[in-house]
């Protein structure tokens, strides 16, 4: 029941996030011109790598407490830790500043401090969730959701503003209530006490940094057609491009609620049986959440007609979201509660490094906006493939499994691309009933674990 109850509590933290994200994924470039939205969704690019600025030592947090309680660990540890860090965040902020002011770039200022309080506020949602602390966890996504649409809104109707500096502004406005609200918990529970020293700090670093460039790697590999679209393409097209991701990551709000349970749980107790199942629930998600692009797909064509050109590359992200579910929740979760950071660095390298090539030649070929989604599409399914049936073979996928994932490959694009909308969706939706009655034992076994529960 403890298991229900945290995911219940992140799920709805998202949720309430996903408000937040809808504000942002479809009023504020309904409002901005397209090149200043353009602008903005390459100030939050750059946002996406930044954990990179702690070097590894919130990861070896996530890691070294992975499982345990917040009340078995030494305060005087956790004191150390903290004051480290601070002192450690602080230093590179006046580095990064520093040069920002020399290269007089407004946008790397902005972006230096934001990168100060995000960093520490990492730190403490790693150590939060790390012990299963979900309960502050949630709260403070809530209350950031809160502050996060009131300054956007702020910024809209009061403010009356069109320039996407402006709303880069109202992000670190936010990102800085949520440091204060994490430091104020902090001090509640363990009191203020600066104690700095570099003693065993190192040893964070060492496990952590292996984890960091894992993570960054995962996270480059969903952004790599961001930035060759970035690059390769004018500021225009580089919006409709990060508009079909935001659509994307909207829906994957609440997967990542699922994955920042299950490392906890995991932590404790790799269960084969009970994460067979997980995946395949899961994979039943991803294939139900499909009928929201057809949701996506109305509110585009009738409110936000200058992203239609997105719905194309939105119809190729969505095929991804089975395989990225699965991905973020089990076997991200599984490298790491093994502590087995430099397998996790080596696989994930390998699959980025692939990727990177492999979406990088296509683009090579094509120079096609289409052509890059479709193969980072590819990319997440190889990997499911390879994590599946090398690194854990007991979460090999039956004959059943892949027909699914295969029909719903060619009837979601089938339906998205080629029938009208409300035919489509029709279609699909009947798509959906029917895997879920071929699948309805599963669905009984959730039944059964909730009244059991």
């Amino acid at each position: 029941m403890h298991l229900i109850k945290n995911i219940i509590r992140v799920a709805f933290a998202n949720i309430m996030n996903f408000g937040s994200s809808f504000i942002v994924g479809f009023i504020l470039p309904a409002y901005l011109s397209v090149p200043e939205y353009g602008l903005y969704k390459e100030y939050t690019l750059y946002l996406s790598f930044v954990y990179l600025f702690s070097f590894g030592f919130n990861d070896g947090i996530y890691i070294k407490y992975g499982g345990k309680n917040s009340d078995s660990i030494d305060k005087r540890v956790i004191h150390e830790e903290h004051s480290f860090l601070s002192v450690f965040q602080l230093i590179v902020f006046i580095l990064m500043l520093s040069f920002s002011i020399l290269i007089k770039d407004p946008i790397l200022i902005l972006f230096s401090i934001s990168t100060l309080f995000m960093a520490i506020t990492t730190y403490h949602q790693n150590f939060a969730q790390a012990t299963g602390n979900f309960k502050l966890y949630s709260y403070a996504n809530i209350l950031k959701t809160i502050v996060n649409v009131l300054t956007i809104l702020f910024a809209i109707f009061i403010l009356k503003s069109r320039n996407y500096m402006d709303y880069v502004i109202m992000n670190i406005v936010t990102n800085l209530f949520v440091f204060i609200l994490y430091e104020y918990v902090f001090i509640k529970e363990y009191g203020f006490r600066f104690k700095f020293n570099t003693t065993n700090k190192v040893s964070i670093f060492k496990i952590g940094i292996f984890v960091l460039i894992a993570n960054m790697s995962m996270t480059f590999v969903g952004n790599i057609g961001s930035w060759i679209v970035n690059f390769g393409f004018p500021v225009a097209n580089f919006a409709q491009y990060s508009f079909s991701t935001s659509m994307l990551n909207l829906i994957l709000l609440i997967v990542n609620a699922v994955g920042l349970i299950f490392y906890n749980v995991i932590s404790k107790n790799e269960n084969e049986e009970m994460l067979k199942f997980t995946k395949r629930i899961l994979l039943l998600l991803g294939i139900g959440g499909g009928l929201l692009f057809f949701v996506f797909k109305v509110i585009i064509q009738v409110f936000l007609t200058k992203y239609t050109p997105a719905l194309s590359l939105l119809s190729i992200t969505f095929i991804s979201i089975p395989y990225i579910m699965v991905a973020n929740v089990i076997i991200t979760n599984l490298y790491k509660s093994r502590k087995n950071e430099k397998k996790y660095f080596r696989d994930v390298i390998g699959f980025a490094g692939t990727s990177f090539l492999f979406v990088g030649i296509v683009y090579l070929l094509t120079d096609s906006m289409t052509s890059i989604a479709l193969a980072t599409t590819f990319a997440y399914i190889f990997w499911y493939i390879y994590s599946t049936n090398v690194e854990y073979k007991y979460l090999k996928s039956s004959l059943k499994e892949y027909i699914l994932l295969i029909s719903h490959f060619i009837v979601f694009y089938i339906t998205a691309n080629i029938f009208s909308n409300y035919i489509g969706a029709s279609v699909y939706l009947i798509y959906v009933v029917a895997v879920l009655f071929a699948f309805r034992n599963d669905l009984f076994k959730i039944v059964e674990y909730a009244k059991n529960k």
